[in-house]
């Protein structure tokens, strides 16, 4: 499910990036930089994206349902009122695109 081999590549990256910037830093020499920490966070990003993409996966899956609920309203007959349904549906469809 995850790229472990990315994600250590990026934990290392990152420790990289953090000790050098402790280094850099005159006001944080003496600060311990720790790999773990560095790994626990990449892991936590990674799981971050991966919620991410699986929310989108169902925000486009929801915007393409309401898109056929709109174009089924059109079949309906003359002696339904549709015009409530249909303001409701757009207006939750033009929450889910904006954002």
């Amino acid at each position: 499910m995850f790229n472990r081999s990315q994600i250590m590549k990026s934990a290392w990256a990152h420790y990289r990036r953090a000790l050098a910037y402790v280094a850099s830093n005159p006001y944080l020499r003496g600060s311990l930089v720790r790999f773990g920490d560095c790994l626990k966070a990449e892991w936590k990003h990674a799981k971050a994206e991966a919620a991410k993409a699986k929310r989108d996966a169902a925000v486009v899956a929801r915007i393409d349902a309401l898109k056929s609920e709109i174009l089924n309203l059109d079949y309906k007959p003359f002696g339904i009122r549709i015009g409530a349904e249909r303001r409701a549906l757009v207006v939750e469809l033009s929450k889910l695109e904006a954002a």
